[in-house]
């Protein structure tokens, strides 16, 4: 029994102790460029984003030395990203919700004016006071 309880210890540990990054732009290649920004920044380990023809919305993971500061690093990485796509709006946040509903859309494989849609609703719902 002790063995049981040490090795699943052992492996809770193991577990916990991964750096495993999540980098996931969909639709996929549409912008190579938000790829080096993101992976350029040292306090952001993950990110998911989808992007349709005008708005683009990125969820950041932020590592756990630099969570005091997070929703600074998310301003500063969207004013990065506008001043180098200024055709494009751009929505950065490591709102759980907002990675929640990018998983959504990546799931479901939208298209167009589903992805269109399914943007716009996002958008909404950041917007909205809890």
């Amino acid at each position: 029994m002790i063995k049981i309880k040490y090795t699943l210890l052992l492996l809770l540990f193991l577990t916990a102790c991964s750096n495993e990054t999540n980098q996931v732009i969909y639709p996929e290649n549409d912008l190579p460029e938000l790829e080096q920004v993101l992976n350029s920044k040292e306090a952001v380990y993950g990110y998911r984003s989808v992007m349709n023809k005008d708005d683009v919305l990125v969820s950041i993971d932020i590592r756990r030395m630099h969570q005091f500061s997070e929703n600074k690093i998310a301003k500063n990485i969207e004013k990065e990203l506008k001043e180098k796509f200024p055709d494009k709006e751009f929505l950065v946040s490591n709102d759980l919700k907002l990675k929640w509903e990018i998983e959504k859309i990546m799931k479901q494989n939208l298209k167009n004016d589903e992805l269109t849609k399914s943007v716009d609703e996002i958008k909404s719902l950041l917007k909205e006071e809890t």
